[in-house]
C-alpha cells in the first residue's frame, strides 16, 4: 500500500493530487484523487481536505484487508519457505525430529516458530503427541496473536502420527540422514494404547488376565515396529 502525492506540473500528462495503490493477492488497486474540484463553488482547500482524507481512508482500508488476507493464508497454508516434511498445514508451527550420534538423541518434535525466538516441544514418554501438539498451539496462538476460535480448530485437528514418519523418510532419503525407528516410539503411543484397548475389548468379554494383556501388549509392539519401519 502507497500513497503517492503530486504537485501542479509534476506530470506530464497534468494530475495533480493524490494516488493511492495496492497489491492483493497479485491484484493491483489503484483510486487517483485529483486535486481540482468538479464545481468552481468550491474551496481549493476543502477540496484539498476532502481529497487527502479519501486518501488516507483507501490507503487504510487496502492496508485492513492486505492484513486480513494474510491472516487467512496463514492459516491455511505452510511458510513459502517450509522445508520438505515440515509443514503442519499453516504457518508458525513446524515439525522436526533431532539427530545425533545415538538413538537416544533422536526426538521429534514440534516447533513454534518466532522469529528469533523459536521454542521447541517435544514428543517424550512424560509428553504424548497430543499434549505437545496442545502446547505447541497454545504456544503459537499467544505469540501470534491468533483469534481463540481458531486456536480451537486447530487444537482439534492434530498432526497424525503417520506425518513424523514420512518425516523421517523425507531426512533418510533425501537428506543424508541416517535417524533409526525407535525415533518414532513415543510418536505412536497413544495410537498403540488405542490399538491395545480395542483388541483387548473385541477378544475378551471383560475377562482379562495379566499373562493376556502381556501377550496382547508384545504381538502389538511387534505390529507397531513393523509398520513403523516399512
Amino acid at each position: 500500500m502507497a500513497i503517492h502525492f503530486y504537485e501542479k506540473g509534476q506530470l506530464s500528462s497534468g494530475f495533480c493530487g493524490w494516488h493511492v495503490t495496492a497489491t492483493l493477492r497479485g491484484k493491483r488497486y489503484q483510486k487517483y484523487l485529483s486535486l481540482r474540484p468538479p464545481k468552481p463553488t468550491i474551496p481549493a482547500k476543502v477540496w484539498y481536505r476532502y481529497q487527502e482524507t479519501r486518501a488516507r481512508y483507501y490507503d487504510a482500508r487496502w492496508s485492513a484487508r492486505s492484513a486480513a488476507l494474510q491472516y487467512i493464508d496463514a492459516l491455511k497454508t505452510n511458510h513459502p519457505n517450509t522445508r520438505p516434511g515440515r509443514g503442519v498445514g499453516f504457518r508458525g508451527i513446524t515439525m522436526g525430529i533431532t539427530t545425533g550420534d545415538r538413538v537416544d538423541q533422536e526426538h521429534c518434535y514440534f516447533s513454534v516458530n518466532e522469529p528469533g525466538r523459536p521454542v521447541r516441544f517435544y514428543i517424550t514418554e512424560d509428553c504424548t503427541l497430543s499434549q505437545a501438539w496442545q502446547q505447541a498451539v497454545e504456544h503459537w496462538g499467544q505469540v501470534f496473536g491468533i483469534r481463540p476460535k481458531d486456536i480451537k480448530c486447530k487444537l482439534k485437528n492434530p498432526v497424525s502420527p503417520s506425518a513424523f514418519k514420512a518425516l523421517r523418510n523425507q531426512l533418510n532419503d533425501h537428506e543424508g540422514c541416517n535417524i533409526s525407528v525407535e525415533a518414532l516410539h513415543h510418536v505412536y503411543a497413544e495410537q498403540r494404547a488405542e490399538l491395545e484397548r480395542q483388541k483387548a475389548r473385541k477378544q475378551t468379554k471383560g475377562e482379562v488376565t495379566e499373562n493376556d494383556l502381556l501377550g496382547w501388549y508384545a504381538s502389538l509392539k511387534q505390529e507397531i515396529a513393523e509398520y513403523q519401519s516399512r
